[in-house]
């Protein structure tokens, strides 16, 4: 086996591997990692990606980048370097599919040996991975799967996160919906109008609205154009559609999913501040459940489940409401696998500290408040 560096030119090969890889999902391919790079610059990003071939064949792809922290509360006055994605976890490397289990243990060990070399050479205090739930290989029925990252020596974070089969019928969907849900659905077919562009329709100035609407609703320009440029691009080579919801010809939302082979991600949403009484929400996701269901996809993430506070996972209440509002749509609550390593003793220390502060500290408070 060899470990070979991605770099630009090796862009096709990389994601004609992710499209034959049942484990691979659009976060694997180069477009996302270029988005990433972009996405915060403020943590200096830079692709540490690599690839697993034998003989001429892609037995593994590794989506890798290095993110630096220049002001961080955890280590006062130290900058510390993260494997991430935006801050966050990113996608686990993904095998190719068809390897024997002799073959995928020897590859998991090179991967875990390559990610190991690369931490301690860059003085990488912590990496961070999570599954693809909209991926194939997630939705395989069968006995619950071991946490997919142990085998890396990865510590359990996980998380869950709500998915919906969209290869029920609508009135299925609908019925599994929250009665209040369903009624809305209902209500903003008679006062929005909603319409999805993907590659056969999309223009500049409808792409405009969504990102004027999502500056206005997040009260700031939160990501840089470049961003931006990219999404717009993922529409126009099919790995994304935008829907837009209107009330007497203004645009009062937007919702962007991801689409990648039959599964897809409610990546971006935006609504009018203004039109808070209407179900412009509802509107979106029943549009985009039932374009999705015309196109093929099968699959649809529609976002994180934090059912209450844990040591590695704060929610604000928001936060949580929003939970609460996604699971309406129905659907099933699955577990999101999420690993992290750590590399520096120093750094666990530090953040397991930081960790137990915060959440001895609100999960308290909370208890206290409650029992007032």
């Amino acid at each position: 086996m060899q470990i070979v560096n991605l770099a630009p030119e090796l862009y096709p090969l990389w994601n004609s591997a992710c499209l034959e890889m049942d484990e691979a999902w659009f976060w694997h391919t180069a477009e996302w990692l270029e988005y990433t790079l972009h996405y915060r610059i403020d943590l200096q990003p830079q692709s540490c990606s690599f690839l697993v071939t034998s003989e001429n064949r892609v037995l593994a792809v590794c989506p890798l980048i290095l993110e630096t922290i220049v002001e961080t509360k955890v280590i006062p006055g130290h900058r510390v370097r993260e494997f991430a994605y935006g801050g966050g976890p990113g996608p686990a490397p993904a095998l190719a599919n068809g390897l024997s289990e002799r073959v995928r243990k020897a590859v998991l060990g090179a991967i875990r040996d390559e990610l190991d070399a690369r931490a301690h050479r860059l003085g990488v205090g912590r990496a961070s991975f999570r599954a693809s739930p909209p991926a194939l290989a997630s939705w395989r029925a069968g006995p619950p799967p071991p946490h997919p990252l142990m085998r890396l020596g990865f510590l359990d974070i996980s998380l869950a996160t709500q998915l919906i089969d969209l290869s029920r019928s609508e009135g299925d969907l609908l019925d599994r919906m929250r009665k209040g849900h369903r009624c809305d659905v209902k209500r903003s077919q008679q006062l929005l109008q909603t319409e999805a562009y993907d590659a056969t329709n999309i223009t500049p100035e409808i792409f405009d609205r969504y990102r004027r609407l999502h500056h206005r609703a997040a009260g700031r320009v939160t990501r840089s154009p470049a961003t931006f440029e990219m999404m717009e691009r993922w529409i126009k080579n099919g790995v994304a559609v935008l829907f837009v919801t209107r009330r007497d010809g203004g645009t009062v939302g937007c919702a962007l999913v991801s689409i990648y082979k039959d599964g897809a991600y409610y990546s971006s949403g935006c609504e009018d501040p203004d039109c808070g009484n209407l179900p412009v929400g509802h509107a979106l996701q029943w549009a985009a459940m039932r374009w999705m269901k015309t196109h093929g996809i099968v699959r649809y993430e529609i976002g994180i489940q934090p059912y209450g506070m844990q040591p590695h996972s704060l929610f604000s209440e928001k936060e949580l409401n929003i939970s609460l509002f996604k699971r309406g749509f129905g659907g099933t609550t699955v577990t999101l696998w999420v690993g992290e390593k750590f590399y520096s003793c120093d750094y666990y220390r530090a953040v397991t500290r930081e960790r137990i502060e915060k959440f001895a500290s609100e999960a308290f408070a909370s208890h206290a408040a409650a029992a007032v």
